[in-house]
């Protein structure tokens, strides 16, 4: 949220996240250091789980508009459990 004072500066630069925000931002963290695990590349697990290198690259980067069959994808390749995901809450 972002204020302005009446000469027009900025009083707060910070921006509030929504909880779909801080879950994405959560869930792609937890991607992104399993991928590391395994050791891949986002190219080949966008190859192996069956999607582009640009929408793994989105989901690392915590984009909130993901199809859930596609998480499901990613998530069965990198072996991220139920577990994993119930750090996010």
């Amino acid at each position: 949220m972002v204020s302005v004072n009446l000469y027009g500066q900025e009083e707060n630069k910070e921006i509030e996240k929504t909880a779909i925000e801080v879950m994405a931002e959560k869930r792609s963290q937890i991607i992104f250091k399993q991928r590391m695990t395994v050791g891949l590349t986002q190219s080949q697990l966008a190859e192996r789980a069956n999607v582009t290198q640009k929408t793994v690259s989105r989901i690392e980067r915590g984009d909130t508009k993901v199809r859930e069959t596609t998480l499901k994808k990613v998530y069965e390749v990198l072996g991220i459990t139920e577990q994993h995901l119930q750090e996010l809450n």
